[in-house]
Protein backbone atom coordinates (compact mmCIF):
# COMPACT_ATOMS: atom_id res chain seq x y z
CA UNK A 1 0.00 0.00 0.00
CA UNK A 2 1.36 3.37 -0.96
CA UNK A 3 1.51 6.05 1.74
CA UNK A 4 0.88 9.60 0.71
CA UNK A 5 3.42 12.28 1.43
CA UNK A 6 0.92 13.95 3.74
CA UNK A 7 0.40 10.77 5.81
CA UNK A 8 4.15 10.12 5.89
CA UNK A 9 4.79 13.64 7.17
CA UNK A 10 2.17 13.17 9.89
CA UNK A 11 3.79 9.89 10.98
CA UNK A 12 7.22 11.51 11.17
CA UNK A 13 5.77 14.35 13.22
CA UNK A 14 4.11 11.87 15.58
CA UNK A 15 7.50 10.24 16.27
CA UNK A 16 9.39 13.51 16.51
CA UNK A 17 7.06 15.10 19.09
CA UNK A 18 7.64 12.44 21.81
CA UNK A 19 11.36 12.60 21.09
CA UNK A 20 11.21 16.36 21.58
CA UNK A 21 9.27 15.89 24.84
CA UNK A 22 11.84 13.36 26.07
CA UNK A 23 14.64 15.67 25.18
CA UNK A 24 12.91 18.50 26.97
CA UNK A 25 12.42 16.28 30.03
CA UNK A 26 16.10 15.41 29.94
CA UNK A 27 16.95 19.06 29.67
CA UNK A 28 14.65 19.75 32.60
CA UNK A 29 16.57 17.14 34.55
CA UNK A 30 19.81 18.94 33.88
CA UNK A 31 18.10 22.17 34.75
CA UNK A 32 17.00 20.73 38.08
CA UNK A 33 20.53 19.57 38.79
CA UNK A 34 21.91 22.98 37.91
CA UNK A 35 19.24 24.61 40.03
CA UNK A 36 20.23 22.46 43.00
CA UNK A 37 23.85 23.40 42.49
CA UNK A 38 22.91 27.06 42.36
CA UNK A 39 20.87 26.73 45.54
CA UNK A 40 23.75 24.99 47.33
CA UNK A 41 26.12 27.69 46.16
CA UNK A 42 23.76 30.40 47.40
CA UNK A 43 23.42 28.70 50.76
CA UNK A 44 27.19 28.47 51.01
CA UNK A 45 27.48 32.18 50.32
CA UNK A 46 24.81 32.92 52.93
CA UNK A 47 26.63 30.83 55.53
CA UNK A 48 29.94 32.52 54.77
CA UNK A 49 28.32 35.96 55.04
CA UNK A 50 26.68 35.11 58.36
CA UNK A 51 29.90 33.62 59.77
CA UNK A 52 31.70 36.84 58.88
CA UNK A 53 29.05 39.20 60.27
CA UNK A 54 27.86 36.98 63.14
CA UNK A 55 30.61 34.45 63.91
CA UNK A 56 29.92 31.54 66.27
CA UNK A 57 30.97 32.77 69.73
CA UNK A 58 34.02 31.38 71.49
CA UNK A 59 34.13 31.06 75.27
CA UNK A 60 37.20 30.49 77.42
CA UNK A 61 34.89 29.22 80.17
CA UNK A 62 31.45 27.58 80.05
CA UNK A 63 29.33 27.53 83.21
CA UNK A 64 26.93 24.92 81.82
CA UNK A 65 29.89 22.61 81.15
CA UNK A 66 31.30 23.22 84.62
CA UNK A 67 27.92 22.53 86.27
CA UNK A 68 27.80 19.11 84.60
CA UNK A 69 31.40 18.44 85.71
CA UNK A 70 30.51 19.39 89.30
CA UNK A 71 27.37 17.23 89.26
CA UNK A 72 29.27 14.20 87.98
CA UNK A 73 32.05 14.78 90.50
CA UNK A 74 29.56 14.88 93.38
CA UNK A 75 27.92 11.68 92.16
CA UNK A 76 31.20 9.83 91.55
CA UNK A 77 33.01 10.94 94.72
CA UNK A 78 30.25 9.97 97.14
CA UNK A 79 29.85 13.50 98.46
CA UNK A 80 27.77 13.91 101.61
CA UNK A 81 24.21 14.87 100.65
CA UNK A 82 20.69 14.95 102.12
CA UNK A 83 17.81 13.14 100.42
CA UNK A 84 14.05 13.52 100.75
CA UNK A 85 11.60 10.89 99.52
CA UNK A 86 8.28 12.21 98.24
CA UNK A 87 4.97 10.50 97.51
CA UNK A 88 2.60 12.04 94.99
CA UNK A 89 -0.42 13.51 96.74
CA UNK A 90 1.32 14.01 100.10
CA UNK A 91 2.50 17.44 101.20
CA UNK A 92 5.36 16.13 103.32
CA UNK A 93 8.10 13.64 102.42
CA UNK A 94 7.63 10.10 103.68
CA UNK A 95 11.32 9.80 104.55
CA UNK A 96 14.54 11.78 104.62
CA UNK A 97 18.14 10.93 105.45
CA UNK A 98 21.73 12.15 105.26
CA UNK A 99 23.01 10.43 102.13
CA UNK A 100 26.04 9.75 99.99
CA UNK A 101 26.30 11.00 96.41
CA UNK A 102 23.32 11.43 94.13
CA UNK A 103 20.26 9.17 93.69
CA UNK A 104 20.74 6.41 91.13
CA UNK A 105 17.96 5.26 88.81
CA UNK A 106 17.41 1.52 89.11
CA UNK A 107 17.57 1.29 85.32
CA UNK A 108 21.29 2.22 85.41
CA UNK A 109 23.53 -0.72 84.55
CA UNK A 110 27.18 -1.62 84.89
CA UNK A 111 27.18 -3.67 81.70
CA UNK A 112 25.76 -3.28 78.21
CA UNK A 113 22.07 -4.28 78.38
CA UNK A 114 22.19 -5.60 74.79
CA UNK A 115 24.14 -8.33 73.07
CA UNK A 116 24.67 -9.15 69.40
CA UNK A 117 23.69 -12.72 68.46
CA UNK A 118 25.12 -14.39 65.34
CA UNK A 119 23.87 -17.95 65.95
CA UNK A 120 20.76 -19.66 67.26
CA UNK A 121 20.37 -21.68 70.47
CA UNK A 122 21.65 -24.78 68.65
CA UNK A 123 24.87 -23.08 67.64
CA UNK A 124 23.84 -22.64 64.01
CA UNK A 125 24.80 -19.46 62.27
CA UNK A 126 22.04 -17.05 61.32
CA UNK A 127 21.79 -14.68 58.41
CA UNK A 128 23.01 -11.31 59.54
CA UNK A 129 22.81 -10.70 63.28
CA UNK A 130 20.28 -9.83 65.94
CA UNK A 131 20.39 -7.64 69.04
CA UNK A 132 18.70 -9.11 72.12
CA UNK A 133 18.62 -8.31 75.82
CA UNK A 134 21.45 -9.36 78.11
CA UNK A 135 21.32 -10.24 81.79
CA UNK A 136 22.88 -8.03 84.42
CA UNK A 137 25.70 -9.55 86.49
CA UNK A 138 23.10 -10.46 89.16
CA UNK A 139 21.28 -12.68 86.66
CA UNK A 140 18.21 -10.54 86.00
CA UNK A 141 17.18 -8.12 83.27
CA UNK A 142 16.87 -4.43 84.07
CA UNK A 143 13.47 -2.84 83.49
CA UNK A 144 13.08 -0.84 80.31
CA UNK A 145 11.42 1.97 82.26
CA UNK A 146 11.00 2.57 85.97
CA UNK A 147 10.67 5.35 88.54
CA UNK A 148 12.75 3.36 91.04
CA UNK A 149 15.68 5.13 92.69
CA UNK A 150 18.54 3.89 94.89
CA UNK A 151 19.90 6.11 97.67
CA UNK A 152 22.73 5.30 100.07
CA UNK A 153 21.61 6.72 103.43
CA UNK A 154 23.71 7.24 106.56
CA UNK A 155 22.28 6.65 110.05
CA UNK A 156 23.14 8.48 113.27
CA UNK A 157 26.15 6.27 113.99
CA UNK A 158 27.57 6.74 110.49
CA UNK A 159 26.56 3.32 109.12
CA UNK A 160 25.48 3.32 105.49
CA UNK A 161 22.38 1.55 104.20
CA UNK A 162 20.54 1.36 100.89
CA UNK A 163 17.07 2.86 100.44
CA UNK A 164 14.99 2.09 97.36
CA UNK A 165 12.09 4.36 96.42
CA UNK A 166 9.71 4.50 93.46
CA UNK A 167 8.59 8.07 94.06
CA UNK A 168 10.31 11.41 93.57
CA UNK A 169 13.59 12.06 95.37
CA UNK A 170 15.15 15.45 96.09
CA UNK A 171 18.81 15.43 97.08
CA UNK A 172 20.80 18.44 98.26
CA UNK A 173 24.60 18.53 98.38
CA UNK A 174 24.43 20.20 101.77
CA UNK A 175 22.90 19.75 105.20
CA UNK A 176 19.15 20.18 104.82
CA UNK A 177 15.85 19.55 106.59
CA UNK A 178 12.15 19.57 105.80
CA UNK A 179 10.30 22.71 106.83
CA UNK A 180 6.77 21.54 107.72
CA UNK A 181 5.49 25.11 107.91
CA UNK A 182 6.50 26.08 104.37
CA UNK A 183 6.40 22.51 102.96
CA UNK A 184 9.83 23.04 101.47
CA UNK A 185 13.32 21.69 101.92
CA UNK A 186 15.48 24.13 103.88
CA UNK A 187 19.25 24.00 103.42
CA UNK A 188 20.66 24.26 106.94
CA UNK A 189 24.31 23.33 106.53
CA UNK A 190 27.32 24.34 104.51
CA UNK A 191 27.76 22.95 100.98
CA UNK A 192 29.48 19.57 101.00
CA UNK A 193 31.12 19.96 97.60
CA UNK A 194 32.95 22.75 95.82
CA UNK A 195 30.87 24.38 93.11
CA UNK A 196 32.84 26.17 90.44
CA UNK A 197 31.68 29.35 88.73
CA UNK A 198 33.14 31.78 86.25
CA UNK A 199 36.57 32.81 87.58
CA UNK A 200 36.72 36.36 88.90
CA UNK A 201 38.73 38.48 86.46
CA UNK A 202 42.05 39.63 87.80
CA UNK A 203 42.29 43.42 88.29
Amino acid sequence: MKISKKARAAAVAAVAIPALVLCTASSCGNGTSNGQQQENKQQGQDTTSLEQSQPIPHFDYSQIRQTIIDAETIAANGTQTTSFFFQMGLANPVFSCPSIGMPVANTAQLSNPDQVVTQDSQGNGITGSAVIGQQDPDGVYAPAASSGTYVICVNGSGAKYLMYWEGDVLTAAAGAEWNAATHQVSVTGAPTAAIHTVPTPKP
